[in-house]
């Protein structure tokens, strides 16, 4: 009875939103174009609906839960910082979409407990982690792109700074030409020193937001060269060719890591295809009739 009385509660609503679409557009028709002043333009929003969803859900939430993280807000923020910041998230939001999935997963597995499947429902409260396991996936992903990016990124700084700018400039325009993750990583230190920040504290802060090695060997080895005095055009060659040999080593343990991965994907979707081949050979073989196996 329960699923029938959501599932027409659902249909409602469907219809409900399906006639104020219609009379959202239809209702420009009836005042003049010129007597309106043209609407602004509207920044598509691309937040995946579970996420729109969530932040509505957890919105009552949101102080609670800022209590509740407390002193781990400069924690969260590091990770949000090394996941990119999607769509702008703060340590506010962080707090407000957790709050919102655990909301939306805690009430879907209660609704599947009591419809008699407990198994099921504790699976659903997994779910109320989804949106950690997903800012992770982002924090791997971006750091994979700027450790692959940091080679290129590094030979092109390097000929601009020979080329006579300095390298404010020179990683200015770099960046500014080869978008990524590692060039919003620049722009963010960058506008940094713009600010007064000194050059040694932003690139520290720069090392701090990102868990890449890359990142971390080439800022420990530009302010090696800095303190040193060593020119800088030649330090950043040595450091782009150290990169690229660092790139090349990074990339065959990725490979290496992705190697047993591929094989326990493998046999998780052959495995059962070959055991039932395997048993209707056997059953087939035997000559034994169906109506004798079930007695």
């Amino acid at each position: 009875m329960l699923p029938i009385l959501f599932m027409g509660a659902g249909a409602a609503l469907c219809v409900l939103a399906g006639v104020w679409g219609v009379a959202l557009l239809t209702g420009g028709d009836r005042v003049a174009a010129e007597a309106v002043l043209a609407p602004p333009a509207k920044t598509r929003d691309e937040r995946f609906l579970l996420d729109r969803v969530a932040d509505v859900a957890g919105r009552p939430f949101t102080g609670p839960v800022m209590d509740l993280i407390g002193g781990r807000r400069a924690t969260i923020r590091r990770r949000i910082d090394a996941a990119g910041r999607p769509d702008g998230l703060t340590v506010e939001g962080y707090a407000r979409r957790t709050a919102g999935y655990a909301v939306i997963f805690a009430l879907v597995g209660l609704l599947v407990i009591l419809n008699g499947h407990p198994l099921l429902g504790v699976l659903c409260f997994v779910g109320c982690f989804q949106f950690e396991l997903m800012l992770f996936g982002k924090r791997v992903s971006r750091q994979d792109d700027i450790q692959r990016s940091m080679p290129d990124f590094l030979d092109v700084l390097a000929v601009t700074v020979s080329a006579g700018l300095s390298f404010r400039m020179a990683l200015a325009r770099v960046a500014e030409s080869m978008p990524g993750a590692l060039s919003e990583e620049f722009l963010v230190a960058l506008r940094q020193m713009e600010l007064g920040t000194p050059r040694r504290e932003a690139f520290d802060e720069l090392r701090e937001r990102n868990n890449s090695e890359a990142v971390n060997q080439f800022v420990t080895a530009l302010l090696q060269a800095e303190e040193l005095g060593a020119p800088l055009g030649t330090a950043l060659v040595d450091i782009s060719d150290d990169m690229r040999r660092e790139s090349a080593q990074w990339a065959k343990r990725k490979a290496q890591r992705a190697n047993p991965k591929i094989t326990a994907i493998t046999m998780a979707m052959t495995l059962p295809a070959l055991m039932l081949v395997v048993l209707g050979a056997l059953y087939f073989g035997s000559g034994v009739s169906s109506s004798g196996l079930l007695g």
